[in-house]
């Protein structure tokens, strides 16, 4: 009852129904088009909630999402009807309180946007892509010897003295996972959910999504930043490495009701800047004790080119750097007029080798893209010694045991810290170095 009684004081509060200025056009020009009914969001009364205190990571995840499906289903109750009548097909979501309208006409739309049944706002489906791949080309591992040069980079050797990942649980949302690669396919946790295609197990035309895992845990030829760490996917992103809001959102939900659950979810995705859609998805997985790390986008080397979901709070972004150590030219920067730093972090990112989409092959790419999933690894290294830490002190941990390069004049009209180059926009606190921060650890437990 209480829970019924705070949405309904949400929903007082809000504004009246909206619908985005440019809908009609869009769809008049389209004839049809999927629209989004987004609705005022419930993730802060399901946080809030005494319920979720004290419980373990998966009864927390069952209690948070029993409380998601009923919040979002009492709100949605109207505008399902509606739909209904108006006969519209449509797709319930309740990681985020949003429901997608399928194939809306213009006079659907009219009909929808005119009723008085609530808030509500009516707006175009958003659409996300790969973090764009700067390089990609195939490549001989047989001409190379050890760790590749990012797991070396920070200091991951250093860390397995202590642990390689055992026990920690990393997603990755992204155009797939190739489980027949050799260094992927006996560290699979078992949980496999596709959009799309529906393929009944992991696969991966784009080659994307296998590069990003294989440099999070891939156990051959020195990829792997924790290869022994398991992982489980989604795929986000379809073949052409495109991903729509509803797809991206299943994922999400995913996450949440997954066997196991995971600790850490790689996400190097994203579009425009500037863009909230899924910041209750990511609140979700928060509330749920799972960590998202995301890449801050490769529309550097300006000021104010970071990119969504990765430019928003509550999450950890990544900048990409460098063989020589320096920030990549593409990896995306924040905006020197908002207080807080984007990206968080900085990892290697460019010319990374990582596994392809055949059995054996590997391949070399370079983005933002790359830079997540070296940090995604090194958050599973210090879960896994630290299996207590929170979301805050792994972050903590992260930005506090960095390399910090010095920073060109250019880059400091960024945005820095005060009168120190650290943070800022464009290394955030510097680049990662998870030796350094697994040391940090075991002294703050001594």
């Amino acid at each position: 009852m209480k829970t019924f009684i705070l949405l309904s004081a949400v929903l007082a509060l809000a504004a009246a129904g909206t619908v985005q200025p440019s809908l009609y056009t869009k769809v008049s020009s389209a004839g049809r088009l999927n629209v989004i009914l987004e609705l005022p969001q419930v993730i802060g009364i399901a946080e809030s909630s005494p319920v979720l205190s004290g419980l373990s990571r998966q009864a927390k995840a069952v209690a948070l999402v029993n409380m998601l499906t009923d919040l979002t289903s009492t709100s949605q109750a109207p505008y399902i009807t509606l739909a209904q009548q108006l006969g519209i097909k449509y797709e319930q979501f309740w990681a985020s309180n949003i429901v997608l309208l399928e194939n809306i006409t213009v006079d659907q739309l009219s009909a929808f946007a005119s009723t008085a049944v609530g808030s509500f706002e009516l707006r175009e489906e958003y659409t996300a892509m790969v973090d764009p791949i700067v390089h990609s080309v195939n490549t001989n591992v047989s001409e190379r010897q050890g760790n590749q040069w990012g797991v070396d980079m920070i200091r991951a050797p250093d860390a397995w003295t202590t642990t390689q990942g055992e026990g920690i649980v990393v997603a990755i949302m992204d155009t797939g996972v190739n489980l027949g690669h050799e260094a992927l396919s006996t560290n699979y946790a078992g949980a496999w959910r596709d959009p799309y295609y529906n393929t009944p197990g992991p696969t991966d035309q784009h080659g994307h999504g296998s590069h990003c895992a294989g440099s999070i845990l891939g156990t051959t030829n020195g990829i792997g930043v924790a290869p022994a760490a398991k992982w489980i996917a989604c795929r986000g992103l379809n073949h052409l490495g495109s991903g729509s809001e509803a797809a991206l959102t299943t994922c999400a939900q995913f996450m949440l009701t997954s066997n196991p659950i995971p600790n850490v979810v790689s996400n190097s995705w994203g579009g425009a800047g500037g863009s909230s859609w899924y910041n209750a998805q990511i609140s979700a997985w928060r509330a749920a004790g799972i960590i998202p790390v995301f890449a801050i986008g490769n529309s550097g080397c300006t000021c104010r080119t970071a990119g969504s979901p990765g430019d928003q709070p509550n999450l950890i972004s990544v900048g990409s750097t460098t063989d020589e150590d320096v920030i990549s030219c593409y990896s995306s920067r924040g905006d020197p007029d908002l207080a807080v730093k984007k990206p968080e972090v900085s990892a290697p990112g460019q010319m990374i080798v990582s596994a392809g989409t055949l059995a054996d092959n590997y391949v070399t790419m370079s983005g933002t893209s790359m830079a997540c999933p070296h940090t995604a690894g090194a958050i599973a290294l210090i879960l896994a010694a630290n299996p207590t830490y929170t979301f805050d002190q792994v972050l903590s941990l992260l930005q506090s045991t960095t390399t910090q390069q010095p920073l060109r004049p250019f880059d400091r009209r960024c945005g820095i810290s005060g009168t120190e180059d650290y943070p800022n926009n464009v290394y955030g606190h510097g680049r990662i170095d998870v030796g350094a921060a697994i040391a940090a650890a075991s002294v703050l437990r001594a």
